[in-house]
């Protein structure tokens, strides 16, 4: 077994690179223009390292380099880590899966052979500098496997996500929600619905206006700076080759007589689930819709249950309200791993 280390910002994509996303069901967000994209528009260096079995791949594992120069307004500019610091294993575009993927994973998801093939490999190419790893996105079954002294666990916030498997309509998904929630949905999507001089559109991403949505996208990323590194704002170059992927689709709201885009979520699609990316809305003083935030949630089962999807994914935040919308929660933990 041999591992390929790959900076998308100056390697080619590799040939087996394609059929290794669909295997592992890496969304669009993994497209290799994407990755090249997003890894020029970080605070820090980005590293794709393939697990080879000859030719074949056998598992892929993401990861920033965090060192002593990051800085929350610097962008990178080395072509790779160096120095004293340590590798974040994180997922390019969405923290609601991990950043990694085996062919043979094992009932802990892989993460022991995170801890035994990946890390060594990473310090022998990075050196004693390397001296840490912090692990997002781990699944509960696999905190055993990165317990032990001198090592750092905790719980983060859980995944939400809607299973619309047993539904035949979205009528049949109110009926499980509470009597008060239900009351409240059934009166948005009248409104909603009823309005005129709104249009609701579920669009394949390159039928959207990158400029369009990125601007719409930076209005509620301005709510959430309460963080201890403001996220960065939605560049249009990316979110332009985000678009263009086929496995993406954006869910607008739009006003009829001025067409300003009023609301939006981007959906990176699957097979079995959909994950609800980013949302955003224009306030109702600034001439926004009420209640679009709760419409959407109904129009994404509505998509999920005529796609034949087992559900959709809703990813974090707002937690109780999800939950109030007959969400389930998943676990995710992270660890502190030093290296010696």
């Amino acid at each position: 077994m041999s591992i390929e280390v790959l900076d998308p910002r100056f390697d080619a994509e590799p040939p087996y690179w394609r059929e290794l996303r669909a295997r592992a069901g890496l969304r669009a967000d993994w497209a290799w223009e994407v990755l090249r994209q997003q890894a020029w528009c970080a605070r820090t260096p980005w590293a794709l390292a393939v697990l080879l079995d000859g030719s074949r791949p056998r598992g892929m594992v993401g990861a920033a380099w965090v060192g002593s120069r990051t800085r929350r307004h610097r962008f990178v500019v080395s072509r790779r880590g160096g120095g004293i610091g340590g590798l974040d294993l994180r997922a390019p575009g969405s923290s609601s899966f991990p950043s990694w993927w085996f062919a043979d994973a094992g009932t802990d998801g892989g993460v022991r052979r995170l801890l035994s093939e990946y890390l060594p490999a990473m310090r022998r190419l990075f050196g004693p500098g390397l001296k840490g790893a912090l692990i997002r996105q781990l699944p509960e079954a696999a905190v055993p496997a990165v317990a032990g002294r001198w090592r750092w666990v905790r719980e983060t916030e859980p995944i939400a996500r809607i299973d619309t498997e047993a539904f035949g309509c979205r009528d049949d998904w109110l009926e499980t929600v509470s009597r008060r929630r239900r009351a409240h949905l059934r009166k948005v999507f009248a409104q909603v619905e009823g309005d005129e001089g709104l249009a609701v559109e579920f669009l394949r991403g390159e039928q959207a206006d990158a400029v369009e949505v990125a601007e719409l996208l930076r209005i509620n990323e301005v709510k959430h700076r309460d963080v201890p590194i403001v996220p960065l704002p939605q560049f249009v170059g990316y979110l332009r080759r985000l678009l263009a992927q086929p496995d993406v689709f954006v869910l607008s709201y739009r006003d009829v007589e001025t067409r300003r885009l009023l609301g939006a979520t981007t959906v990176y699609d699957h097979p079995q689930w959909p994950l609800a990316r980013s949302w955003s809305a224009v306030e109702v003083e600034d001439g926004g819709r009420p209640d679009l935030y709760f419409h959407m949630y109904g129009e994404l089962v509505r998509w999920a249950i005529s796609e034949g999807k087992r559900g959709v994914v809703l990813g974090k935040k707002m937690i109780q309200v999800k939950t109030s919308l007959g969400a389930e929660l998943t676990p995710q933990y992270a660890a502190a791993i030093p290296l010696r």
